[in-house]
């Protein structure tokens, strides 16, 4: 799948003049044309040329225009296109149409723009330019209008050498397919469009690199049907199985199916692989059912939108007709044996899960079945009310596909655990028709550098491939991180940070095959940089905001990125700026996560705090022998710049540390003013083991002068504590919660809401009242976690994994009191609840059941609060959060914060309710999984949380430790060895015993995160 537009779904390419941007630009002109010049070829909007502008109206979704140039363009010397507009409503898509064309294509197409008075498309292809256009993607009755002044079209007619690929290094394919990696008969793909095949560079990654192509839009109903995107079309009558069926006429030729686009593709892999048998590559059909890119005449008397819908039976025979038609293109009499062994597989059905359950015609209540293409409802759905489709989609594939051509199901946010129930029940219910064949399921694998997880990743994978037999990763590509897209961070840093995404991806991949886990293949999707789908607005998928991205292999000069090295030679990378948590330090315990570092012959471990006063880290070394150069040094960059810096910097000698069986231990305590909840900085640890250095992060040893392999710290609220007392669940601030400290959320992730949360705890529950101010309300997503709601994340052992433990729970509630969930134990009848809307918002009451543990004073917890922010017309505008700021909360506990169970209150607690204060992290992509729920139907993707920060309880930082810089005084030294016998002296025998980081972490959490 790729985004949704009118024509083919990639969107718009940049010129391939991105190409050469480095170079100097000559002979560049520009021609502008005003609206006087342009003449209507066509539209179906509003439109009139009044006082020197052309004003549309948008009625419909996909209501366009279509001007017709003064002068035809070469496109190869078009480097820009920019149309000058004003009074614009609601979003705009441009167009740019060559000679030919009935519809521009995908590559010259641009959606969903807003805000702005002039808008630039960069076309490409060959031929002349003819004509430009206007459309709207808005839905029916947005009331979407624009007014166009002028376009202007910028050429360069400028000589330029053809650029070339780097023919001497590795194939990418040969590290995918080799016998440590998946094996020689595994997939390593890309995906192409029909313009790609015209540039011979790219052709030329292609073949070189990849040994399977994935056509993106060719070979989906739209483009088959010729993106008929009328009313109606034209119909005849043909004979199929032995009776009468009315079919579509598509084109002039009178065909019912047009497969020019898609035989031109085909005809250039054919004939590459006669050229070079030995290196054929082969081809991925996608795909046959898919309720987006489906026209919606297809499924109405007549092919009529203003008609009835059929009925089952004649809705199957359709079916049926084109399943059969187009299987007898490729392998039957009418292909005349001419692709055999060509296709190594086809795509049947996709993306028809969502939540827990099957994809319905009601998933988003705004979307109207009257359009002619749809993002999130399913006409197929509304036809059948059940699965039958998906069933005889599989029966028609097995009848007409040959048996070496092997059928799939596809889906995207597939590591989402919810979605994964949805999945397998799909898979379960076509491997048990009878008649059917799946032989396996397609991982699109459209993940997100901020947020993805290997974890979570091998242990779905697994699961999927017991259930279908071997999975696949279909349409694999990274959205970059929200500093990158937001500005923050440089390309540079964000093509480090995903190719270890990368990495770890291949990672994981190997090692499920090499412990029996049936991963065959990976397809990335796309070849060069500039062509990702990721560029343009599109919701679906799991969707793109049409931000700046870079998720590819190979960039748009054609080159080898970080990302292809991460595949063949991982060792030619940048060092990994690493994510560390910085716990608030209350009191004189240095409670926080440790993180270690080693080489041959030293070994260090450190627990970074913060308080008022700046950053706090104990280190420790395992080093046996003393030498005078020993000694720790702790880099901060109070900006996290990741550039040229004069850091911050503290330094112990081993002298003036604590001396310790077999090493040393030292608190490092380095000033720092204006520390809050979520603010970032950069931080090193480095140890130098008699004049040799062992760093955390910066493996070049450039932290004297440069923060740009620093580690990115976020501060993170401490631990808090619950008091233990009962409460009658019935929406009232019972007295009883005046025991429990407020912690409001102050992550706030595009949200307008505010809201705090009180804990409460006793034998049989855990106790929430949550205070939500929001002025809108709004529950008309079907997508649960779209609704305006309270999300409860819990993690009962604190073990903060990387994925969910059995005792880990995501509830959802919202503001009138309609549950869904999320983890195996997550049931309604372990939750009890009270939703009331007051004259600001909501507040939630809720008792959640203990299921795993049997609860006491001290137990340490993990848990995290979101809030689901929806704007009135039923979207999610943002979250708002207490510790996580990754979103992940719905796939991982290693990102809750904690809570202590604490006794029962002797009087009252203190009044004390002084607060760090927090910064404001930038938006990230607020996407993820929301559940069903089984209780009251709904559907949706599972509820994720954005991030959700902790503030401090009512316990004021720490202003008196004794964990002071150990200088030359012996009071330092003795303060540090006493100060926190609890913490500090089991991190120093646990470490110098040897334990590993992960084991002492997880060790250290089950003591109570030391």
């Amino acid at each position: 799948m790729l985004a949704t537009g009118v024509t083919q779904l990639i969107p718009a390419y940049q010129a391939q003049s991105l190409v050469f941007a480095d170079e100097v630009q000559q002979n560049i002109k520009k021609t502008t044309y005003t609206a006087d010049q342009l003449e209507v070829i066509w539209g179906n909007a509003g439109y009139e040329r009044t006082d020197g502008v052309w004003k549309l109206t948008f009625n419909n979704q996909y209501d366009q225009v279509k001007w017709k140039l003064p002068e035809a363009v070469d496109m190869s010397t078009v480097k820009s296109v920019t149309f000058k507009v004003k009074d614009q409503t609601g979003s705009v898509s441009l167009k740019v149409y060559k000679s030919g064309d009935e519809d521009a294509d995908g590559a010259n197409t641009q959606y969903g723009l807003t805000g702005a008075e002039e808008y630039s498309i960069s076309p490409t292809g060959e031929g002349d330019m003819e004509a430009v256009g206007l459309m709207t993607t808005d839905n029916a009755g947005s009331g979407s209008a624009i007014s166009l002044v002028s376009v202007t079209v910028e050429t360069d007619t400028t000589p330029q050498a053809p650029p070339e690929i780097e023919q001497d290094i590795k194939d990418w394919k040969d590290s995918v397919i080799s016998d440590d990696a998946l094996g020689k008969d595994a997939i390593a793909g890309t995906g192409i469009m029909l313009d790609e095949i015209k540039d011979n560079t790219l052709m030329d990654l292609v073949e070189k690199h990849f040994n399977a192509v994935t056509f993106g839009n060719e070979l989906k109903p739209d483009a088959l049907f010729n993106y008929q995107l009328e009313k109606s079309v034209d119909t005849k009558t043909v004979q199929f199985d032995g009776k009468d069926l009315l079919v579509p006429v598509v084109n002039n030729a009178g065909e019912s199916l047009d497969f020019s686009r898609a035989d031109a593709m085909v005809d250039k892999i054919l004939d590459w692989n006669k050229a070079h048998p030995g290196k054929e590559i082969r081809i991925r059909g996608h795909v046959l059912v898919w309720h987006s890119q489906t026209p919606e005449w297809f499924f109405h008397e007549n092919y009529d939108i203003s008609q009835p819908y059929v009925n089952k039976e004649t809705m199957n025979r359709r079916l049926e007709w084109y399943i059969s038609s187009v299987f007898d293109h490729y392998f039957g009499k009418a292909a005349n044996k001419k692709y055999d062994g060509l296709f190594y597989g086809w795509d049947v059905v996709n993306e028809a899960v969502i939540g827990n359950t099957y994809r319905t015609d009601k998933v988003n209540p705004a979307e109207s079945l009257d359009e002619i293409r749809h993002g999130n409802n399913s006409s197929w759905w509304h036809v059948y009310e059940s699965n039958e489709f998906i069933i005889n989609a599989f029966k028609y594939a097995n009848k007409y596909a040959p048996s070496n051509v092997e059928l799939y199901y596809n889906d995207f946010g597939e590591t989402d655990n919810i979605k994964s129930e949805g999945i397998i029940k799909l898979i379960s219910d076509v491997k048990s028709a009878k008649g059917t064949r799946l032989d396996a399921f397609g991982m699109q694998a459209h993940y997100s550098v901020d947020s993805f997880s290997a974890a979570q990743f091998k242990t779905v994978a697994k699961k999927y491939a017991e259930a279908a037999g071997k999975v696949q990763l279909t349409e694999l590509d990274f959205q970059a991180s929200a500093a990158y897209k937001s500005g923050a961070a440089s390309k540079d840093s964000e093509y480090t940070k995903m190719a270890y995404c990368h990495k770890q991806l291949f990672d994981a991949a190997k090692d499920l095959k090499k412990n029996g886990t049936n991963v065959a293949g990976i397809t990335v999707w796309g070849v060069i940089e500039p062509n990702s789908w990721l560029h343009s607005q599109s919701n679906v998928g799991g969707g793109a905001d049409g931000s700046k991205q870079c998720p590819l292999l190979f960039d748009g000069k054609y080159k080898a990125k970080p990302a292809y090295w991460a595949y063949v030679d991982a060792t030619r990378l940048e060092p990994l700026i690493q994510d560390i948590v910085v716990a608030e330090q209350k009191g004189d315990t240095m409670s926080g996560t440790e993180y270690s570092f080693s080489d041959d012959d030293t070994q260090a471990a450190f627990i970074p705090t913060w308080d008022k006063d700046g950053l706090n880290v104990l280190v420790s070394v395992k080093d046996a022998t003393i030498n005078d150069t020993d000694e720790v040094t702790v880099y901060v960059d109070e900006t996290n710049s990741a550039g040229d810096v004069t850091p911050v910097k503290r330094t112990v000698k081993r002298s003036e540390a604590q001396a310790v069986d077999g090493g040393y231990c030292a608190t490092i305590k380095v000033p720092m003013t204006d520390l809050k909840v979520a603010k970032t900085i950069g931080m090193d640890v480095k140890v130098m083991n008699n004049d040799k250095a062992v760093s955390f992060n910066d493996l070049k040893e450039m932290q004297e002068t440069s923060s740009k392999y620093y580690a990115k710290a976020t501060l993170k609220p401490g631990v808090e504590k619950a008091t233990k007392a009962t409460v009658k669940i019935d929406g009232e601030a019972d007295s009883e919660w005046d025991k429990a400290v407020a912690i409001p959320l102050t992550i706030k992730l595009g949200a307008s809401a505010t809201a705090d949360a009180k804990v409460l705890w006793d034998d049989e529950n855990l106790y929430v009242y949550a205070t939500v101010k929001d002025p809108v309300l709004n529950k008309d997503s079907g997508e649960a976690y779209q609704q305006d709601s309270l999300e409860v994340f819990i993690d009962e052992n604190n073990a903060k994994t990387e994925s969910y433990d059995d005792d880990d729970k995501q509830y959802r509630i919202n503001y009138e009191n309609e549950h869904s969930f999320n983890g195996k134990k997550c049931l309604e009848d372990n939750v009890q609840s009270v939703a009331k809307v007051t004259g600001d918002g909501y507040v939630i009451e809720a008792a959640f059941k203990w299921t795993d543990i049997q609860p006491k004073e001290g137990d340490r917890i993990g848990l995290e609060f979101q809030i689901n922010d929806a704007d009135g017309s039923g979207t999610r505008i943002g979250t708002l959060s207490w510790n996580d700021e990754t979103g992940m909360g719905w796939s991982k506990s290693s990102v809750y914060g904690t809570i202590e169970l604490a006794a029962e209150a002797k009087d009252e607690v203190s009044d004390d309710n002084s607060k760090p204060g927090t910064d404001d992290p930038s938006t990230g992509n607020p996407e993820k999984p929301g559940t069903n729920n089984p209780s009251t139907g709904n559907t949706g993707k599972p509820g994720t949380g954005k991030p959700a920060i902790n503030k401090p309880s009512a316990d004021k930082p720490a202003t008196g430790s004794t964990n002071k810089p150990l200088a030359n005084k012996p009071a330092a030294k003795k303060a540090a060895k006493t100060s926190d016998q609890s913490a500090t002296a089991a991190f120093i025998v646990l470490f110098l015993a040897g334990v590993s980081m992960a084991g002492a972490s997880r060790l250290r959490r089950s003591r109570k995160q030391s």
